[in-house]
């Protein structure tokens, strides 16, 4: 009997988005999976349209709940999974055709508790073809954590989505309500529970740049509360898996240097006033900790990114506005 696969998509004022990302579910090759559609309190017609869904298959199941936002719902789904495995993909986002199929082959053929394929971010919703033959990667937990705490590398690869995860590396409240940037301590908690990671880069999961979602607007509290996401990171790490507790302390002080570089880049003269108090907190932080970032294990161009940032962000910042408002 083959596996069956959760697939878990919050929903939330996702109208115009929702049939073709269910659409891109149900069309997939690999056809043993159950599509759990979370309505989290849609004041649109979100909500609606996944009862719409649902009539017309039977692999989807629709729950309606009051707001309790994405993690809120991802818990929610997690609950109600009957599935051996669980992917989460987001309600404006497309999957590929073959991406459960890919995704569930890496895990079978390495024993891997998770296994993940590359992003494609587009805006005109226009997709790439991935390549028929997949080639992977193979990772031990330590290896793949030193990725997500961006040990030696600068690869982005905490978000939730994109990835195919046994039953056993999550938990039924495994993302942390009420927090944003809560795929941070999701991948953590994950990875740390796990003894093998496959990837491949063959990109299967399509990333909308739309500019609705929280992680695709402009500078704010998104941002700045990397730190507090990273606080609640390290807690866990003493806790429950203190051979990581060195790497994530010195990511966690490195976050200020990633706030103020988001700020330069996705923040505005509005921004800059709005934040200033905290934005000038922040700097202050890391000019006290570049002592200690210089000494670790960063790659020696991010290291002089950082130093560039914390000593000369004010007129990088300047030079940045006057570009953008040309």
């Amino acid at each position: 009997m083959r596996p069956m696969i959760s697939v878990i998509v919050p929903v939330y004022k996702v109208e115009q988005y929702l049939e073709e990302c269910a659409q891109s579910i149900l069309r997939q090759s690999y056809e043993e999976f159950e599509l759990i559609l979370i309505d989290d309190g849609s004041p649109d017609r979100s909500g609606e349209i996944c009862d719409e869904l649902a009539k017309r298959d039977d692999r989807i199941k629709v729950i309606h709940q009051q707001n309790q936002g994405l993690s809120g719902a991802r818990n929610t789904g997690i609950r109600a999974a009957k599935g051996e495995y669980i992917t989460f993909v987001d309600s404006d986002d497309r999957i590929a055709p073959n991406m459960l199929r890919d995704l569930l082959h890496l895990s079978l053929r390495f024993d891997a508790d998770i296994s993940l394929c590359g992003f494609c971010k587009t805006a005109d919703r226009t997709f790439e073809t991935p390549p028929e033959k997949l080639t992977a990667k193979v990772w031990n937990a330590e290896e793949f954590m030193d990725i997500i705490l961006k040990i030696h590398s600068n690869r982005t690869l905490h978000y939730a989505c994109g990835k195919l995860y046994k039953r056993k590396v999550l938990d039924d409240e495994h993302f942390p309500v009420g927090m944003l940037n809560e795929d941070v301590e999701g991948t953590f908690k994950a990875v740390m529970r796990s003894k093998r990671i496959a990837e491949t880069l063959s990109k299967e999961y399509y990333y909308m740049n739309n500019g609705s979602s929280i992680t695709r607007s402009q500078f704010g509290e998104n941002y700045l509360c990397l730190t507090q996401a990273w606080k609640r990171v390290l807690d866990i790490a003493k806790e429950q898996a203190p051979q990581y507790t060195e790497k994530v302390n010195y990511n966690l002080k490195r976050m200020d240097f990633t706030i103020l570089t988001d700020s330069l880049l996705y923040g505005d003269r509005e921004t800059d006033r709005k934040y200033k108090g905290r934005l000038t907190e922040i700097r202050k932080r890391l000019k006290t900790n570049i002592p200690y970032l210089m000494q670790g294990p960063m790659v020696a161009k991010r290291k002089l990114a950082v130093l560039a940032v914390c000593y000369f962000y004010i007129p990088i910042r300047a030079f940045m506005r006057l570009i953008k408002q040309r």
